[in-house]
């Protein structure tokens, strides 16, 4: 599957006045995968966005040394040995830890290619977004920057086509998000600007696409919660989201992730707005931080 059967999906489903529906997979190494493919085949969204910080934090540098240091650690603590063939052997220890270093590109390679493998099997055919969040973002990431630009532009080496698009993370700073555009846009990978907005002014919005296309990101995705959007007038915001998308139709694609939990009023107040595509989490047993309101509760499946 290529990113331009997604952006003809969504071009398609413009032409009839709908959005293209994804949903979170946000499984950890505990969680079981085959439960969640089989409630995708049911309710049948069309795209999944692999939120990688659920399971890719469990196999980060840090976790993988700690793991291969206790053991030899360990035999060292106990050890019956004068105090000068411990610290002898710490060093040893040192020294693996440089050499575990300089190979860990090699060996999150495979970690990166098996995680990918039991992403792609679970999405089975849909449309697969990459996305890594941190908990200020509402995700469960705790990788540092650099680390996760590092991790994001090795899966989408490992990766390419596999991925329609890469949610581009907002916490990133420029140069950072830049690897990551980069790395996407040689694996022809589309990419997903993330803002959050608090309001919803003609100026906010207006600067929020303006933002998008200087970066040359594909989609524009605005995070607004349940609760921002219920301050406005909803024909208000469709009046100037419909001129923005019009203004930058070839260029900017719009995506609106609304947070929380949604009730019936709000529902329909985004059925009105203009979006490419809908977030909404599979099932109570797949909620994330952010996405609270189940297809099902909206009978949208």
């Amino acid at each position: 599957m290529n990113n331009m059967d997604f952006l003809t999906l969504i071009k398609e489903k413009k032409a009839i006045n709908q959005a293209a529906i994804a949903v979170p997979m946000a499984l950890g190494p505990n969680d079981k995968f085959t439960p969640f493919r089989g409630l995708l085949d049911t309710e049948n969204p069309d795209a999944v966005i692999w939120q990688a910080d659920a399971i890719a934090d469990d196999f980060s540098k840090e976790v993988i040394w700690d793991q291969v240091k206790q053991g030899g650690a360990q035999a060292v603590d106990e050890g019956d040995m004068s105090a000068m063939k411990k610290a002898a052997m710490k060093a040893e220890l040192d020294k693996a830890h440089e050499e575990f270093l300089s190979n860990w590109p090699s060996i999150q390679q495979q970690i990166i290619q098996e995680l990918l493998q039991n992403a792609k099997q679970t999405a089975n055919g849909r449309y697969l977004f990459l996305s890594y969040a941190t908990k200020a973002e509402g995700g469960s990431g705790e990788m540092a920057a650099a680390d996760q630009a590092f991790f994001l532009v090795s899966t989408l080496k490992a990766g390419g086509s596999d991925f329609a698009g890469v949610y581009i993370p907002s916490q990133l700073d420029e140069n950072l998000q830049g690897k990551v555009r980069e790395a996407a846009k040689t694996a022809g990978v589309l990419t997903i600007q993330t803002q959050v907005l608090a309001d919803l002014t003609e100026a906010t919005l207006t600067t929020a696409f303006e933002k998008a296309e200087a970066a040359g990101d594909d989609f524009l995705n605005l995070e607004i919660s349940a609760a921002a959007l219920g301050e406005y007038d909803v024909s208000d915001i469709e009046a100037i989201l419909s001129d923005l998308s019009n203004k930058y139709a070839d260029k900017v694609h719009l995506i609106l992730t609304l947070t929380g939990q949604l009730n019936k009023e709000t529902l329909e107040a985004w059925l009105i707005l203009p979006s490419a595509l809908v977030t909404l989490a599979l099932s109570g047993n797949y909620q994330t931080p952010l996405i609270q309101s189940t297809m099902k509760e909206l009978g949208w499946n």
